[in-house]
């Protein structure tokens, strides 16, 4: 059965992600840890997150029902018949998944400090370098109080899952795990009226990706015409780093919206005109899983230095100081 084929996926994905993670962690702290300096820190940040993403992916197992007017994330891990701790693992992943575009954004607001206000840095010295993580934080912590207090489980969901769960799980909707967005319900006349608690929780969670997806944009396009502008003005290994660095966070921006922002932003949009694509619902729960374990690639294959170690080359195996000192400006 074709939920059979995403779990392998998922567990395959969990396997190679322990390994592509650990490299780069590896990589980071041998190899730029000293010399890309804070920044070094926002990268490992993001590998440990991809590290903790698979385990509560494999723990809940997610996969993706649309019916009607609603969209269901469904917990089919070993938990998912534990009424309340299978629920509040549901609520878990979508916290992370929620980490994930808000770390991407923390990484490219520091981008935009380090090139465009290198003095607001100043700030962000010693412990105070935590303070970057806490919109982050913030995003991850409400992503899941939106799941946890909006898309909550309801008799009327449960009823209306009992075909589609029992089709492709051959499960009762009584005892599994699941969060979901049930857009307008029908009375037996036929009368539809809004779910407003439901539509709060979903409208708060497109707001959430909104925002941080505007942050990426935002500060990407600036970074960007700060560099050609002050090209001129940089040595050529400080210019080389800076096209590094911008190419990794583009490419890591573009996957996570390939594999997981664009898939789940359907999912929000198509219940509300009742279109249902079984092809998009796997296609999710698989691209999700896939996602943490392939963006290692990115950093490691575009960063030339961690390039370089990949295939043992010879040379210098450590970033210069003057490529990194719009980094670790000052």
């Amino acid at each position: 059965m074709m939920y059979q084929i995403l779990h392998c996926i998922q567990f395959v994905s969990f396997i190679v992600s322990q390994f592509t993670n650990g490299f780069l962690l590896y990589l980071i702290w041998t190899k730029a840890r000293k010399v890309l300096g804070a920044y070094s820190y926002l990268m490992a940040t993001f590998s440990m997150y991809a590290i903790m993403y698979n385990y509560v992916d494999v723990i809940t197992q997610p996969l993706v029902v649309i019916e009607k007017q609603m969209y269901v994330v469904v917990n089919h891990g070993p938990i998912r018949h534990v009424p309340v701790v299978g629920f509040i693992f549901t609520c878990l992943f979508g916290s992370s998944f929620g980490l994930c575009i808000s770390l991407l954004s923390t990484q490219f607001f520091y981008r935009y400090l380090a090139v465009c206000r290198p003095k607001s840095l100043s700030y962000l010295e010693g412990r105070q370098f935590l303070l970057i993580f806490l919109p982050a934080l913030f995003v991850s912590v409400t992503w899941f109080f939106f799941c946890y207090f909006g898309l909550d489980m309801t008799p009327e969901k449960q009823e209306m899952l009992k075909g589609p769960f029992m089709d492709y799980y051959g499960e009762d909707s009584k005892t599994m795990s699941f969060v979901s967005g049930l857009f307008w319900s029908e009375t037996k006349n036929g009368v539809a009226h809004w779910n407003v608690k439901d539509c709060v929780g979903s409208l708060g969670l497109a707001g959430l990706m909104i925002i941080c997806c505007s942050t990426i944009v935002v500060c990407a396009v600036k970074t960007y015409k700060k560099m050609n502008d002050a090209g001129n003005c940089l040595s050529d290994r400080t210019k080389e780093l800076n096209r590094q660095l911008f190419i990794t966070l583009s490419l890591q921006t573009l996957l996570p919206f390939m594999l997981m922002y664009g898939p789940v932003g359907l999912l929000f949009l198509f219940p509300l005109f009742q279109i249902n694509i079984d092809l998009l619902s796997s296609s999710a729960a698989a691209s999700t899983a896939i996602y943490p374990a392939v963006e290692p690639l990115i950093a490691i294959f575009c960063i030339k230095t961690f390039r370089k170690s990949l295939f043992c080359y010879k040379g210098r195996g450590k970033i210069s100081s003057a490529a990194a000192s719009t980094i670790r400006s000052t």
